[in-house]
């Protein structure tokens, strides 16, 4: 085997990791995937069917998976190999709008299994492009391997992967007809973009909020009282909204909250307020959801304490 036949063989089976690796992490937890959807669903269709559309981007996942399978046992290569680099073209496609309109929170086809940037991923996946195509340009310089039973490991991949799929997202649908915050829901894959409070560990009282809606400016003093007080698990308040964003700015300078007011991903803050509306309040112990109040029942001070 020449060096150039091995760089191919090497560079696709690189892809074929990567596009399996990348399928089971939507499959183990589609739920988040869904979510992660929604936000380029928006790109090209309306309001009323985002929803739809993103039940339908549940089945990239098993499809990943069949084009990483095939390209690592070298089945059809002639086939796989441009279905893979129209996939990417597509990714790099949807990063680049994210580019465009400004967001910087993570993104990329490994969900939260590895958190990156817009512009970081967007590299990774031009490279990644670029070795795919370099495999599909090598099929003219090397001879592919026709093994018997290449098909049936590709058929056998594809119907796990659908099978995981229906594992997993069938007893967690719930998740997505009504919010992703509920009591019991452990909140998986919720990150904090601008600072190291990991809701992971001990117990808050998080609010899930907009600086530009009225109700959660009329909650203000309410939760400045809460904040002031001992008792009272501390406070997280969470916007959609980076910090240094002009509507975070004004808001800070009109209400002067004095509880942590934090970023996170739109995907997060609407899978959070789904079907509920905002302001949100949760009280979550190690990341698990205890007690939920919508925005017409917040809690009292007395009962607060009692946390």
């Amino acid at each position: 085997m020449s060096a150039l036949e091995k760089s191919l063989w090497v560079s696709q089976r690189i892809m074929g990791v990567v596009f399996l690796v990348a399928g089971l992490t939507k499959i183990w937890d589609p739920v988040l995937f869904f979510w992660e959807a929604v936000m380029p669903a928006q790109i090209f269709v309306g309001h009323e069917t985002v929803e739809t559309v993103a039940r339908f981007a549940l089945l990239l996942g098993p499809l990943e998976c069949l084009v990483g399978v095939a390209l690592l046992v070298d089945w059809k290569p002639r086939l796989v190999l441009p279905i893979g680099s129209v996939m990417m073209i597509f990714f790099i496609a949807i990063t680049a709008h994210a580019l465009q309109r400004g967001m910087g929170e993570s993104c990329g086809c490994f969900g939260t299994l590895i958190e990156r940037s817009p512009v970081e991923a967007m590299v990774e996946n031009v490279l990644m492009l670029g070795l795919l195509v370099f495999s599909w340009w090598g099929l003219r310089r090397r001879a592919v391997a026709l093994w018997a039973w290449g098909r049936w490991v590709v058929l056998i991949g594809g119907l796990v992967s659908l099978t995981v799929l229906g594992f997993r997202y069938m007893p967690e649908r719930d998740r997505i007809a009504d919010s992703d915050l509920q009591v019991g829901d452990y909140l998986k894959g919720l990150s904090l973009l601008d600072t190291d409070i990991d809701l992971m560990q001990g117990a808050y009282l998080i609010e899930l909020f907009s600086p530009n809606c009225s109700y959660c400016q009329t909650a203000v003093p309410k939760l400045n009282v809460w904040a002031a007080d001992p008792e009272v698990p501390r406070l997280i308040a969470l916007s959609q909204y980076p910090k240094d964003h002009p509507v975070t700015t004004q808001f800070k300078i009109q209400f002067r909250p004095r509880f942590t007011i934090a970023t996170i991903s739109f995907a997060d803050f609407k899978r959070l307020t789904h079907a509920h509306g905002y302001p949100r309040l949760a009280y979550i112990v190690d990341g698990v959801v205890v007690r939920v109040w919508e925005r017409h029942a917040f809690p009292s001070l007395a009962e607060l304490r009692k946390l």
